[in-house]
């Protein structure tokens, strides 16, 4: 999982996976509508999804296919994917409701956040079971220090994380090897630096479970990351 800023690269790093021998070719899920990034890209397979169904149905057809083709599937992102899934699971709230004049689908109930948790639940599993290769990405939430008053010191943060609500936030980086929080900084002359930063810290919530890629990659790549991974010399990360 890589998780960070909007414009921070998310889409980029993943996609680099097409350019891995071990890790190409790539089914591409495009759930935000931001895939301008890959505009370049015509080796890159790419599906809109728009609901939890659609995605579901993707899952079905790469389950029953016997050749697995693809060795890598991209679901970008999940944060969007979810905030998706609570709007369908309100609609369906106030079409079930005797008073559908009272239900507000930008208000979710209680309710609704237990059957979309779930429901994100069984779709990361489903994606990290089949056989091959998963990369989600999602948004950065972040957690902030308050003051002495108890107010949030919008100057300060506490802990960055993958953004997801309630529970979901603690239990969805459980599912990766890596989790990864990508951030991208620009020089004076507009120069960018992407890192990816794996190991946890007070600050961040990261892991990687293959204990190879360090603190931080610098200019991160998949293809990167899988030799270093597989213990082949790299040598810009710290």
């Amino acid at each position: 999982m890589v998780y960070g800023e909007p414009g921070s690269g998310k889409t980029y790093l993943a996609a680099t996976a097409q350019d891995s021998e071990d890790t190409k070719p790539i089914l591409f899920l495009d759930v935000e509508g931001g895939v301008t990034t890959l505009r370049k890209r015509k080796d890159v397979d790419v599906v809109a999804v728009r609901s939890m169904d659609d995605v579901t149905r993707v899952h079905n057809d790469l389950f029953r296919d016997t050749s697995h083709y693809y060795k890598t599937v991209i679901l970008d992102s999940l944060s969007e994917l979810q905030k998706l899934d609570m709007r369908t699971v309100m609609q369906a709230e106030k079409d079930k409701s005797p008073t559908p004049e009272r239900v507000d689908v930008d208000a979710p109930t209680q309710r609704a956040w237990g059957i979309s948790g779930e429901h994100v639940r069984r779709v990361v599993r489903a994606y990290r079971d089949l056989p091959c290769h998963t990369i989600m990405t999602a948004l950065v939430g972040t957690e902030f220090d308050t003051d002495e008053k108890g107010k949030e010191d919008k100057g300060h943060v506490k802990l960055y994380y993958p953004l997801f609500p309630g529970k979901l936030r603690g239990e969805i980086p459980g599912f990766f090897d890596v989790v990864g929080f990508l951030q991208a900084d620009a020089d004076r002359q507009g120069n960018q630096t992407r890192t990816l930063q794996v190991a946890k810290t007070k600050r961040v919530v990261a892991k990687d479970r293959t204990a190879s890629l360090g603190l931080i990659v610098k200019e991160p790549s998949i293809p990167m990351m899988w030799s270093m991974i597989h213990g082949e010399q790299v040598t810009n990360n710290t």
